[in-house]
C-alpha cells in the first residue's frame, strides 16, 4: 500500500472528530509490578486545555484525581498487580473516554501491527484488508498483540475504527518514528515480531523481530494476504 500524505490523514482526523472538546488517554503498555504513569489529555475546541479536574479508573474503580497541566496533560501512577488487559476510564467534567492497559511479565515478547501498513486495504474509503480481523484473533491465541498508530493526528478515528470494524481489544501506541520499540526494550519485553509497512519495520530491525509486510523491503517476508501471516504464526 503506498504511503498517504500527511494532509490527508489531518483531513480524517477532522472529519473523525479528533479535533474536539473533551479528554483524551494514552493507552499503554506496563510491566507487572512497576509503576507505570497513566497519560491524559484535557482540550479545548483545537488545543490542550489545562487545570482540569481528571479521574481515573481502572476496570471502574477510581485511583484518584488530578490537575492537568498548563500543557493540558494529567498523570497518574498505577502498579497493575496481574497480567492481561486493564479498562482505563478516564472523565474530566462530563467528558469521558476509554482505553487500555497492557499488563506483561518482564522478557515477554510483543506482535506489533501498523494499522495503517497491516489492517487498512484503502485509507481513503477506510476499508479493512480482507481477513485482517480473523487473523488478528488467530495470533492472538498463542501471541500479545498491540496495534501501532504511525500518523501524528488521528488516534481518535484509529480507536473508533477498530471498534466499528469488531477488531479483538488491545492497546493502540503510537509508533512515534520507531522510538515505541526502544521503550519497549528499555521496559525489559521483546518485540517479537512487526506487521506493517516498510518505514515500521526498518525502524524495529535492530532488535531482529520476524517481519512482515504487504509490499516489498529487506530483512521482512512480504506476503499477499493475512493467511500468510498466520501460517507463519
Amino acid at each position: 500500500m503506498k504511503s498517504i500524505p500527511v494532509l490527508v490523514l489531518f483531513l480524517l482526523a477532522v472529519i473523525s472528530s479528533e479535533a474536539f472538546a473533551g479528554v483524551a488517554f494514552y493507552d499503554d503498555i506496563a510491566v507487572m509490578g512497576k509503576p507505570l504513569m497513566l497519560k491524559a489529555e484535557t482540550r479545548g475546541r483545537f488545543f490542550r486545555k489545562g487545570g482540569e479536574i481528571v479521574e481515573f479508573y481502572v476496570n471502574d474503580a477510581s485511583i484518584g484525581r488530578t490537575l492537568s497541566g498548563g500543557d493540558g496533560v494529567a498523570f497518574k501512577e498505577f502498579v497493575p498487580e496481574k497480567t492481561g488487559l486493564y479498562e482505563i476510564t478516564v472523565t474530566s467534567g462530563k467528558d469521558k473516554t476509554t482505553g487500555f492497559v497492557l499488563s506483561l511479565r518482564k522478557g515477554e515478547g510483543v506482535v506489533f501491527v501498523d494499522v495503517i501498513g497491516g489492517l487498512f486495504e484503502d485509507v481513503l474509503s477506510k476499508t479493512p484488508r480482507k481477513d485482517g480481523k480473523d487473523a488478528i484473533r488467530k495470533i492472538m491465541k498463542n501471541n500479545t498483540v498491540v496495534y501501532l498508530w504511525t500518523e501524528m493526528f488521528g488516534m481518535a478515528f484509529a480507536k473508533k475504527w477498530l471498534k466499528e470494524n469488531e477488531f479483538p481489544a488491545a492497546p493502540l501506541i503510537r509508533w512515534k518514528g520507531g522510538r515505541v520499540f526502544d521503550e519497549i526494550n528499555e521496559k525489559g519485553l521483546k518485540i517479537k515480531a512487526v506487521i506493517g509497512s516498510p518505514a515500521v519495520i526498518v525502524s524495529a530491525r535492530e532488535y531482529k523481530p520476524e517481519s512482515f509486510s504487504f509490499e516489498d523491503v529487506e530483512d521482512a517476508q512480504q506476503v499477499k494476504d493475512w493467511k500468510e501471516i498466520v501460517d507463519s504464526f
